[in-house]
C-alpha cells in the first residue's frame, strides 16, 4: 500500500483559488475556540464526551520523522510552492506564501491536534456518489463545501464551521483520523481511518496544471484518493495516535497559527502556551453551559515533542463561579422568590414568537416559545460576562449576550430558549423553538437579535424555512429580557418615613462593610497553589514543569516555590534550585514568581520550569519530590505588609 498526495489535474472550465468558505470563520483564538468546540458538540454521543486540544511543538529529529511522514519534501512542499507563485492574485496563494517563508526560518514545526472521544466519527462511503441521504461525515467534512445535512440537535446550518480548521493552517492542510462504533464500519473497518485534505489554489509543477485541492491517502486504480484504514504505525507517525478505542475524530492543523497574529508560534513555547491558555478561556466563556452540564469535557495540553509541558481540564466554575452554581441550581429545582443575597436565583418567563415554518415534513403554525430567565447576585470577582444576559439554546453554546447595567446591583444572568429548557426530555413546541433560532443564526452563530446598520448580519436562511415577517419576533427577544431585568431590579417604593433599603446598601461602605454595592458577596481569600504537570529526572537533577495558581486580587502576588525531597515519614527537606524560570507575563527575582494583578479574571496563573541542584543528599533516582509554597506576599509593586511564611 502506498500513501501519497495526488492533486487532480486542472480543468479548462473552472480554476478554484482557494475554499472561499474559510473566509466566514474569524481569526482569533475565540472563533476556533467555537467553531471547533461546536464541531465536536454536534457530532457527540448520547452522553458525555471529552475535547482535547494538543499544541505540538516539533523540532529536530521529532520535525525531520514528521516530515518523512507526511512525504513533505518530495510531495506536498513542492505543490505548495508552486501554488505560492499565485500570491499576487490570490488570498489563499499569498498565506501560503508566508506560511512557508515561516516555517523555513523557523526551527521548531507548530502542529495543533483537535481530538473529540464519544463523537460520531467520520462515517460513510469514501466519495460523494449515489443519494446524498447516504452521505455520511467523512463526505461531508472532507468532499463537499456548503453541504451541511445536520440534525437538529446541531450548532449551526451552513455547513461553514469545518472550515475551521483550514483557516488555522499557515499551510491550508489538515489531517483526519477518525475511530468509528462497531455499528458503523465501513468494510468491516473501523480503526484509524486517516485522510489528508489541502485546500491551496490552481497551481503549474512540471509543466502541468493542477486544481487546487489536493489529497493524501491511498491511490486506487483509477487515480482517486481514498482513505489509509488500520494503520497504527502511521497514525503514530503523523501524530494522529488515538487515545483510547472510543469513537470520534483527530484533526491535525500543519503550522498552526493565529491569522490575526502570524508572527508568534514559531518555536516559541511560551508563545504557544499563551495559545493554550487563550483558547481555555475563549471555551470557557463560550461553552460554560455545555461543560456545567457535564455533556462535553476539554482538556488543552501542550506538548514539547513527546514531553507534557503544559495540561489543563477547563472549568468554568474557576471563572464563571456564579454562573456554573446558578444554573446548577435551576437543573435541581433550586429555586428563590427573590434575590437577597448571593447565591439566590430567580427564573422569569420570557416569551419568543415562533413564525409559522412552511416546510413540507416540518409544517408548523406560528406560537410563542416560553424561555427561561434565569437571575443571581455578582460575587466581588470581576469576570468578562458580568452584567449581561447570555442566550444560548440546545447545544448550550452562548449565542450572543444582552448587556445592561443596573446602578447599586451587579448581577450574572442566562436565558435558556429552545430545548435548552428541558434539555434530557423537551417538547415538541421546545424542539420547534429550537430550530428557529438555529435558522436565525448567521453562519458564525454569534447572533439571534439583529442588528441595524453595520451590525446587521444576514438571517437570510429562515427565508426557505419560515413564514414572514420574523425580524420583529427576534428583536422582541431583548425587549423581554430588558422588561423582566427591570422588573427584578427596579427601586422599590419607599413606604412611610423609611427610605428605600437600596440607599442603606448602596451607603454600606460608610460602616466598613465589603462589597459596597450591597449585591455583591465577599470571596474569602485563597493561598496560591502549585499544580505539577510533569517531573522527570535527567543527568542527576530533577527536572520539572508546574503551574502556579492564584486568586486574582490587586495587591497581585510574590510567590517563592520551594523544592522539597519527600521522606517515607512525609516530613519535607528543602533543596536549592539550579535554574527557575517563569513564563510572561509573570515576573521573576531570583526564586520568587511576581503575578502581577489584571483587570479581568478570577485566577492568576503561570507555569514554571524549575531545575533542582545534582547535589542532592540521595541520587535523585531514588528520590521523590514535591512543589510547596514557601513565602507568598503580595507584588513587589505594591505596598508591602511584613511577608508570611505559609506551613
Amino acid at each position: 500500500m502506498t500513501v501519497t498526495w495526488r492533486w487532480e489535474e486542472q480543468s479548462r472550465n473552472y480554476a478554484n483559488y482557494g475554499n472561499a468558505n474559510q473566509w466566514t470563520v474569524n481569526a482569533g483564538l475565540s472563533s476556533l475556540a467555537r467553531e471547533s468546540a461546536q464541531n465536536s458538540n454536534d457530532a457527540r454521543l448520547p452522553g458525555p464526551a471529552d475535547l482535547v486540544y494538543s499544541f505540538i511543538v516539533l523540532s529536530g529529529d521529532d520535525r525531520q520523522r514528521f516530515e518523512d511522514a507526511v512525504a513533505w519534501h518530495d510531495q506536498l512542499e513542492p505543490h505548495l510552492a508552486a501554488m505560492a507563485d499565485a500570491a499576487t492574485g490570490a488570498v489563499t496563494a499569498g498565506q501560503l506564501q508566508s506560511g512557508l517563508a515561516a516555517l523555513k526560518s523557523a526551527e521548531s514545526l507548530t502542529l495543533l491536534r483537535i481530538a473529540d472521544y464519544g463523537a460520531k466519527g467520520l462515517t460513510g462511503p469514501e466519495f460523494a456518489e449515489g443519494d446524498a441521504d447516504a452521505y455520511g461525515n467523512f463526505v461531508k467534512l472532507c468532499r463537499l463545501d456548503l453541504y451541511s445535512g445536520k440534525d437538529k440537535t446541531s450548532g449551526g446550518s451552513f455547513g461553514l464551521g469545518k472550515a475551521v480548521y483550514w483557516r488555522f493552517s499557515r499551510l491550508q492542510t489538515v489531517l483526519f483520523n477518525s475511530t468509528l462504533q462497531p455499528s458503523d464500519a465501513v468494510n468491516g473497518r473501523r480503526h484509524n481511518r486517516i485522510i489528508g485534505v489541502n485546500q491551496g489554489v490552481v497551481h503549474q509543477l512540471s509543466s502541468t496544471n493542477f486544481q487546487g485541492r489536493g489529497f493524501f491517502g491511498v491511490q486506487e486504480a483509477n487515480d482517486d484518493v481514498a482513505s489509509v484504514w488500520e494503520d497504527a504505525d502511521l497514525a503514530h507517525r503523523l501524530w494522529l495516535r488515538r487515545e483510547d478505542d472510543r469513537p470520534g475524530t483527530s484533526a491535525l492543523l500543519l503550522g498552526f497559527y493565529d491569522p490575526d497574529e502570524p508572527e508568534k508560534g514559531l518555536g516559541d513555547i511560551a508563545q504557544v502556551h499563551e495559545f493554550a491558555k487563550s483558547l481555555e478561556a475563549a471555551i470557557e466563556e463560550e461553552f460554560w453551559p455545555l461543560l456545567t452540564r457535564d455533556r462535553l469535557r476539554v482538556r488543552v495540553e501542550v506538548l514539547d515533542g513527546d514531553r507534557t509541558v503544559y495540561q489543563h481540564t477547563v472549568d468554568p466554575e474557576e471563572q464563571y463561579t456564579e454562573l456554573v452554581r446558578a444554573l446548577r441550581k435551576v437543573d435541581a429545582g433550586q429555586i428563590d422568590d427573590e434575590l437577597n443575597e448571593l447565591g439566590d436565583v430567580v427564573v422569569r418567563d420570557v416569551p419568543i414568537s415562533i413564525s409559522a415554518r412552511t416546510d413540507a415534513e416540518e409544517r408548523h403554525i406560528a406560537f410563542e416559545h416560553t424561555a427561561k430567565l434565569v437571575v443571581t447576585l455578582s460575587d466581588d470577582q470581576k469576570d468578562s460576562l458580568e452584567n449581561k444576559v447570555c442566550l444560548f439554546r440546545r447545544p448550550e453554546m452562548v449565542v450572543q449576550t444582552v448587556d445592561k447595567e443596573f446602578e447599586g446591583r451587579t448581577y450574572h444572568a442566562f436565558l435558556m430558549a429552545g430545548a435548552a429548557v428541558n434539555p434530557d426530555s423537551p417538547s415538541l413546541e421546545e424542539e420547534r423553538a429550537d430550530d428557529f433560532l438555529r435558522f436565525a443564526e448567521p453562519p458564525a452563530h454569534d447572533q439571534w437579535i439583529p442588528g441595524s446598520g453595520r451590525t446587521k448580519t444576514s438571517q437570510a436562511n429562515l427565508t426557505a424555512h419560515y413564514k414572514a415577517p420574523w425580524v420583529p419576533n427576534l428583536r422582541n427577544i431583548r425587549q423581554a429580557i430588558l422588561d423582566q431585568l427591570s422588573d427584578i431590579f427596579g427601586a422599590p417604593a419607599p413606604s412611610g418615613d423609611t427610605p428605600p433599603k437600596s440607599i442603606f446598601k448602596n451607603l454600606a461602605f460608610l460602616q466598613g462593610e465589603s462589597g459596597g454595592s450591597g449585591a455583591r458577596g465577599t470571596a474569602s481569600v485563597r493561598k496560591p497553589e502549585i499544580r505539577i504537570h510533569n517531573a522527570t529526572v535527567v543527568d542527576g537533577a530533577w527536572h520539572l514543569d508546574f503551574e502556579i495558581r492564584a486568586r486574582n486580587r490587586p495587591e497581585g502576588w510574590s510567590v517563592e516555590p520551594r523544592l522539597a525531597l519527600v521522606g517515607l515519614d512525609g516530613g519535607y527537606q528543602d533543596i536549592p534550585w539550579d535554574q527557575l524560570d517563569a513564563d510572561p507575563p509573570a515576573e521573576q527575582s531570583g526564586n520568587t514568581v511576581v503575578l502581577l494583578h489584571k483587570p479581568r479574571g478570577r485566577l492568576l496563573t503561570t507555569t514554571v520550569r524549575g531545575v533542582s541542584t545534582t547535589t542532592l543528599p540521595i541520587p535523585a533516582m531514588e528520590s521523590a519530590v514535591d512543589i510547596r509554597i514557601g513565602r507568598a506576599d503580595v507584588a513587589p509593586t505594591s505596598a508591602q505588609p511584613e511577608a508570611q511564611d505559609i506551613p
